[in-house]
Formats: C-alpha cells, sequence, structure tokens
C-alpha cells in the first residue's frame, strides 16, 4: 500500500510540480489579415492565400477565367464557397456549375477538379490544419 501512495504523489510531483499550475499549453486566440497572408501563385494561374490551424484550415483562391485543375484527391475533407465568378466542379460523373453563393463538399480521398467560367474566388475549408 504503501507503495502505490509514493507512487501516486510521485506521478502528482512530477506532472504538477507547482500548486495552481498545469503543464497543458492554453489555446489562444490570434488574428491574421487575408491581404497580408502570402499569396503563393500556381503554375496554372491561381493565386492563393491559406492560414490553418491545428484541425481545421482556411484557403482564398483566385481563378483567372479558364483555369483548370487536373483531377486529384487529397486526405482531408474540403468544403469550398464560391464567393465571385462562375466554376464548375467535377467528380466522377458528377458536374456541378457553381454560382455565387454556392458550395460543394468534397470527403477526404475524393477525386474532384475544377474549371474557372469565368474569373472566379472561392473560399477553402479544409481540416485537419
Amino acid at each position: 500500500m504503501n507503495r502505490l501512495i509514493v507512487a501516486v504523489a510521485s506521478f502528482f510531483v512530477v506532472t504538477f510540480p507547482y500548486p495552481g499550475t498545469s503543464q497543458v499549453t492554453q489555446p489562444e486566440m490570434t488574428f491574421h489579415a487575408l491581404d497580408r497572408l502570402e499569396a503563393r501563385n500556381s503554375e496554372d494561374g491561381r493565386v492563393s492565400r491559406r492560414i490553418a490551424g491545428a484541425t481545421v484550415g482556411l484557403n482564398r483562391v483566385e481563378w483567372p477565367a479558364g483555369t483548370s485543375t487536373i483531377a486529384h484527391n487529397h486526405a482531408n475533407e474540403l468544403v469550398v464557397l464560391l464567393v465571385e465568378g462562375r466554376l464548375k466542379a467535377f467528380s466522377g460523373a458528377r458536374e456541378f456549375t457553381l454560382e455565387p453563393g454556392d458550395l460543394v463538399v468534397v470527403p477526404a480521398y475524393v477525386e474532384h477538379r475544377y474549371e474557372a467560367l469565368e474569373d472566379s474566388v472561392t473560399v477553402e475549408a479544409f481540416g485537419p490544419g
């Protein structure tokens, strides 16, 4: 019994070395201005600004008219909201024409691609960050 008490007491002394404190880090809110995030230029002409948290990320993409992506997939779920312009989204035999305010949800590992019918802007949420 004494060994158990010593083991438990040792655990608490090592885990919580100072009364009233914990080694768990408390997360804090951060602030970012979208127009100050680094702009990334893709070879196909898209410009994106991306921020990622621990479990979710956000990407704003500018699509020049005629821009298209190759079919691809990724290990994270993706929600794409069309803010401006018109965009076609393709996945398997499905095809959607998006107008501002429309969105698509792409599960992880589902193949998809896009084509900008005119100059467009999307905001994409993805996880994990």
